[in-house]
């Protein structure tokens, strides 16, 4: 059987893109097998997985031919994204065969991450994997390749320490919040009932925060969060009522759009007399960040985390050097078929 011989990847992370730019290409997850059925349209594809995150977007293919990946893949983004790709270069990567292996690994590792070893990676590529299964966009190449970069992401986490410690977007949304307030006495709005912010609910539990008020679109979901924290559950078209009620209101939905606008927050300041946090983990971002200019609102987006995590970073290092050794171990103990600067596609199971 022939196997596709190619492979790239086409990015975009927090690396080299500020939110702004990060949140024009994100895939959301009711767009995600519609985006994998589109790319699988274009000639020359063999095989697709996207992986969207709130600090990366990343289309993986396979191919037979070498020629013309990068205008394919521009066509795509350009196509479904309704983007200019001119305007998004600047901050784009694109990588080839190898090192497509070896930024997946590193990927799925947590050393690609914002906060240098988290573990909700290994889960989102997990994910981007078995929807691009659930619709056939994969082929052998993508599925050796993702199973792999699983094993490794599993296998440094064992080995390793570098998930010890505040390694998650939502330990540290609880920290910046900490460094902003006594979180005891305050009334907190977690708008959005997804796995970060039942992390952050996590956090608030172990801390006996119960002033807590949970809004979702789903309402049952908003309902099993609050009974957890014992605080109150709210309709999601409720919760802009709620703004002159709390201090920190923290969001993480997939909205494509903003969910709390600059003029609806300055109504709210008319009602409150003590101080508003604000916390948007969102991508594309849920608040209107022209709230910043509001005196007493501070607002923080992802791009506001990183003071924290450098500050976390150096704990961070030593275990960092030992994950890239069992990556360049497991790298080395792949066999070709092909040239090595080609795609290592024929992946004995002793390789991780």
């Amino acid at each position: 059987m022939d196997i596709p011989s190619h492979l790239s990847v086409l990015g975009i992370n927090h690396q080299k893109a500020p939110v702004a730019i990060r949140e024009q290409l994100s895939f959301p997850n009711s767009k995600l097998r519609e985006a994998l059925c589109y790319l699988l349209k274009f000639d020359g594809i063999e095989g697709g997985v996207i992986l969207s995150t709130c600090n990366r977007s990343e289309i993986y293919i396979s191919t037979y031919s070498s020629l013309f990946i990068t205008e394919l893949l521009k066509q795509f983004l350009t196509d479904f994204q309704k983007v200019d790709y001119k305007d998004l270069s600047p901050y784009l990567y694109f990588l080839r065969n190898m090192s497509v292996v070896e930024h997946l690994f590193r990927v799925s590792s947590g050393l690609e991450s914002q906060v240098l070893g988290e573990n909700e990676i290994l889960g989102q590529v997990k994910r981007a994997y078995f929807e691009a299964r659930a619709v056939k966009a994969t082929d052998v190449s993508m599925e050796r390749i993702f199973e792999k970069a699983i094993k490794i992401g599993k296998k440094v986490r064992k080995e390793t320490n570098i998930s010890q410690g505040s390694t998650s977007l939502s330990s540290m949304a609880i920290k910046l919040a900490e460094k902003k307030f006594n979180l005891k006495d305050k009334t907190i709005l977690l708008v959005g009932a997804n796995k970060i912010n039942e992390q952050i609910a996590r956090y608030l539990n172990e801390r006996h925060i119960h002033t807590v008020i949970v809004a979702n679109r789903t309402y049952e979901k908003a309902i099993k969060l609050a009974e957890y924290l014992g605080g109150k559950a709210i309709h999601f078209d409720q919760f802009k009522k709620e703004l002159h009620l709390v201090d920190i209101i923290i969001t993480s939905t997939a909205a494509p759009h903003l969910i709390l606008k600059r003029e609806e927050v300055e109504a709210s300041l008319k009602q409150r007399k003590s101080e508003l946090l604000l916390i948007d983990i969102a991508v594309p971002r849920d608040i209107d960040p022209a709230v910043k200019d509001f005196k007493g609102v501070t607002l923080y987006d992802l791009d506001d985390f990183n003071q924290l995590i450098r500050e976390n970073l150096g704990k961070k290092r030593e275990e960092a050097r030992r994950v890239d050794y069992l990556i360049d171990q497991a790298l080395k103990r792949i066999n070709f078929l092909v040239k090595p600067h080609i795609i290592p596609y024929q992946l004995n199971e002793s390789t991780i």
